[in-house]
């Protein structure tokens, strides 16, 4: 997103400051607040440093409970009134500018490329010109980023809920958007490292809904995307996320040595890393060793635990809010189960699935399934039927095609005689429940 105005990120830091304010006031922690709100503490942490704004209701809900008396709420709806006047401003200084331009091109006899550079009050004109061989977009202002922006974080909440295998091709098709607004040069050059980076985030999370779909092929050449247009915008963050979903994806693949290498780049460059970033990839450089067999890579959970626990900082990422305990719960029972040590994983497991938030489905489908493998394999049935159980209630809701996968693998081992029969029971019933559900 493009640099607000001083005065704007001064409002957004003096919002953040009240917040926190009015949270120590009422002896509440950052991650108190967190859990009532559905954010986590290090979103919170970033709020409250003016390097997040939430929308309205989170604001009305912190008020509430922090018993603020609609101060907070007011500060909020000042700030937003603000943003909308600047960025109305810009609109109609951009329009006024290329207004300008169109005159000069009509007075040098030069066709006008697109029609809504031109447009004095409709952002969407139609063109009084001969048509394009190629579509006319919107022109790319401060508030287009802001919107794009939102959709993005949007998305990742429905993925988060839902699954990304129905949200992949909508991922996909907007980020051929922005990418065509690229393209052309519809945008005002004040944004076009903005609007880059922008585009580098989004092929990451297409990328990334795209994995859930099991469409391997595309995942990578979508990494591809969000690596090129994260180096061109100078976005070492969004690049060191993509760099950790190519090492994830390559472990996926059962290419550890890859996913090893991709790991140690990071590890080993010059880059002061946060402590959640190098978590991050110390769990990567883990998973890589534990697939080839290396009993090393138990040890490296224990580093990345200590990283993690130096907790937030202000310079971290805003996509390290997922690292967290039950990510790395998950991450030592795969390991676990790598080394062939699956009687541990399921300990493993079980906190990582119960510690999952309620509105995080998604996360909790798929290391259920993962829970269910490893019980399968020490033969604990009864703890595989209850899993089972668990896993149908969320069939119809989550559409993530990689569990679907991981779950049509392991549910043909629970058919065998030394299965009790009621288990057998449960597992021809989910089976059924996942080919009705079309997945």
């Amino acid at each position: 997103m493009s640099r607000e105005p001083e005065a704007i990120m001064a409002q957004r830091r003096q919002l953040g400051a009240a917040l926190a304010t009015f949270r120590q006031a009422a002896e509440w922690s950052q991650a108190q607040v967190g859990t009532k709100t559905d954010y986590d503490r290090t979103s919170i942490n970033k709020i409250e440093h003016g390097h997040q704004l939430p929308d309205r209701p989170f604001w009305q809900a912190v008020d509430r409970l922090l018993q603020a008396e609609g101060a907070l709420v007011k500060h909020y709806d000042d700030l937003v009134a603000k943003k909308r006047k600047y960025a109305e401003g810009q609109r109609r200084s951009s329009r006024a500018h290329h207004q300008e331009d169109a005159q000069r091109l009509r007075r040098a006899g030069q066709p006008i490329v697109p029609a809504s550079l031109c447009a004095a009050d409709n952002d969407f004109a139609v063109s009084t010109t001969p048509p394009l061989s190629l579509p006319v977009t919107p022109y790319a202002d401060t508030a287009y980023l802001e919107a794009v922006q939102q959709h993005i974080w949007y998305i990742v909440g429905l993925d988060n809920r839902f699954g990304g295998s129905d949200l992949a091709r909508l991922a996909v098709r907007f980020f051929r958007s922005v990418h065509q607004q690229l393209g052309t040069g519809a945008y005002e050059p004040a944004i076009e490292r903005d609007l880059q980076a922008t585009a580098g985030e989004l092929a990451e999370v297409a990328g990334w809904l795209l994995y859930d779909a099991d469409r391997q092929d595309d995942v990578r050449r979508m990494n591809q995307e969000a690596l090129y247009f994260s180096r061109l915008a100078g976005d070492r963050r969004m690049e060191l996320l993509t760099l950790q979903n190519a090492s994830m994806h390559a472990g996926h693949l059962g290419r550890p040595r890859e996913a090893l290498h991709l790991a140690r780049s990071v590890l080993e460059s010059p880059d002061r890393l946060s402590p959640r970033v190098r978590t991050l990839f110390l769990v990567r450089k883990a998973r890589a060793l534990a697939q080839g067999g290396d009993e090393h890579a138990l040890t490296l959970f224990n580093q990345a635990r200590s990283h993690y626990e130096d907790g937030v900082r202000e310079d971290d990422p805003k996509w390290a809010w997922w690292v967290d305990e039950r990510e790395l719960a998950w991450h030592e029972g795969m390991a676990l189960v790598d080394l062939g040590r699956p009687g541990e994983a399921v300990e493993k497991f079980e906190q990582s699935v119960w510690a999952k938030a309620a509105q995080k489905m998604r996360g909790r489908y798929l290391h259920l399934g993962y829970l269910l493998g490893a019980q399968v394999k020490v033969g604990a049935w009864s703890g595989a039927d209850r899993t089972m159980r668990q896993i149908a209630t969320m069939v119809s809701d989550v559409s993530s095609t990689r569990t679907v996968v991981l779950l049509t693998a392991i549910l043909p081992e629970l058919q065998h005689e030394r299965v009790p029969a009621s288990t057998r029971e449960t597992a021809e019933q989910l089976a059924l429940l996942l080919s009705r559900a079309g997945t």
